[in-house]
Formats: C-alpha cells, sequence, structure tokens
C-alpha cells in the first residue's frame, strides 16, 4: 500500500477524497472539479474547507511541477462569490517566486463560465533530504499505478 496513493486532495484510493487530477499547463497545476454534496458548508454550496484544500492542493502541485517537494507553511484565501454544489469549477496553482527554502505561490478558483470564485497566497517550505526522497518516491510510485 503506498501511502500517496490515499491524499486526501488527489489519492485516487481515498473514497472519501476529492479526486483532483491534476495537469500540469504552461508551468501551471490545472484541474477541473465538480464539487459534490458532501463538501456542502451552507445548502448548496461547498464549505469554506474544502475550497482551502482545492486551493491548497494546487499550489502543492505547482511546486511539485518544478521538481520541488514543498509543504504548506502559510495559506491566505479570498472568497469572491460562492462556490456552488454540483457546478463544474476549474482550479490553476502557480509558483510566483522561489526563495530558499520557500516557494511563494498562488491559486485561484473559477466557475466554468470564468468567474473568479476564490484565491489564495501560500508560502510552500521545501522538504529536505531523505524526507524530500521519500516523498518523491512515493509519489513517482503511486503515478504508475
Amino acid at each position: 500500500m503506498n501511502p500517496a496513493r490515499f491524499c486526501f486532495g488527489c489519492g485516487p484510493e481515498n473514497t472519501r477524497g476529492l479526486g483532483l487530477k491534476f495537469r500540469i499547463d504552461e508551468g501551471r497545476a490545472v484541474a477541473e472539479f465538480m464539487p459534490q454534496d458532501f463538501l456542502q458548508g451552507f445548502p448548496g454550496f461547498v464549505h469554506g474547507g474544502g475550497v482551502a484544500t482545492v486551493l491548497d492542493e494546487a499550489m502543492g502541485w505547482a511546486a511539485y511541477a518544478r521538481g520541488v517537494w514543498a509543504m504548506t507553511a502559510k495559506l491566505s484565501m479570498r472568497f469572491r462569490r460562492s462556490v456552488p454544489l454540483r457546478q463544474p469549477v476549474k482550479v490553476e496553482g502557480w509558483v510566483t517566486r522561489e526563495r530558499g527554502r520557500f516557494l511563494e505561490v498562488c491559486a485561484e478558483l473559477r466557475s466554468r463560465h470564468g468567474h473568479l470564485l476564490a484565491e489564495a497566497d501560500g508560502l510552500f517550505v521545501r522538504l529536505d533530504g531523505e524526507k524530500a526522497e521519500e516523498v518523491r518516491r512515493q509519489y513517482e510510485a503511486a503515478s504508475r499505478g
């Protein structure tokens, strides 16, 4: 059993997870997603914690796209519009700056019509040494199935 396959955001074997499937497009981590009822906060809308998770996952994938294994150190987000359930959304994450052990990252969540629903800025800290190598091996093995 590979722990990377149980990631809440993107793990294909996590039956309670979000099942996000990212692709890298011009340096950005991009995923389309249909929020389901288990993410409900206020009736008909995604819970703020669910929105935060999607944005955080996109920023993490943006770091991975650069070959950097990093974890969230700080996340700041702003809600622009309510995020409806059962309507397709698109999330994008990208690295804005690398500075030593830290990466500054951003993400946006948009409706299928391109309306900005939520945005985030994050600070990610690089994993170092053996921990980074262990995580890399797990994710590479998980991607092979």
